[in-house]
């Protein structure tokens, strides 16, 4: 079957990305992938060289991580539209790399940002190392 994999920014949503890639995914018949990269919280910095009194609840923070990016796929595709939702411990890039490497499209948002900032050269450096082509969506329009 036909894959394509869509990387939702944990910031914006990219509803864009996810339209785009919903679109193409009802055109070829394909299942659709939202993928969100996630990184667990550290835990606190303890004075001395201590154990922290504080532990970090790292399934809480996926669990958490899980819902946001149901919720954004749901405000941008509403219920109607199937989505296998993903979030996935690691950065950006090496997540959309791995996930990519078995889809027939990679769909991304083109990041809001300077020219030069690192946002900008993920999108160019997932150019280079992906597979499979690249769909990089405008920004919304103000």
């Amino acid at each position: 079957m036909t894959r394509i994999v869509v990387g939702v920014s944990a910031s914006s949503g990219s509803p864009n990305a996810l339209t785009a890639a919903a679109e193409e995914a009802r055109r070829r018949g394909a299942e659709l992938v939202a993928v969100q990269a996630w990184r667990p919280p550290r835990p606190p910095a303890a004075p001395g060289g201590h154990p922290p009194g504080v532990s970090r609840d790292v399934d809480a923070s996926l669990a958490l991580a899980e819902k946001r990016l149901r919720e954004q796929v749901m405000a941008a595709l509403g219920a109607a539209t199937p989505v296998d939702c993903r979030v996935v411990e690691g950065g950006p890039r090496s997540v959309l790399r791995s996930e990519s490497a078995h889809a027939d499209l990679l769909v991304v948002d083109a990041p809001e940002t300077h020219v030069g900032a690192p946002s900008k050269r993920l999108v160019h450096r997932l150019i280079d190392e992906v597979q499979c082509p690249i769909l990089v969506m405008p920004p919304p329009r103000p």
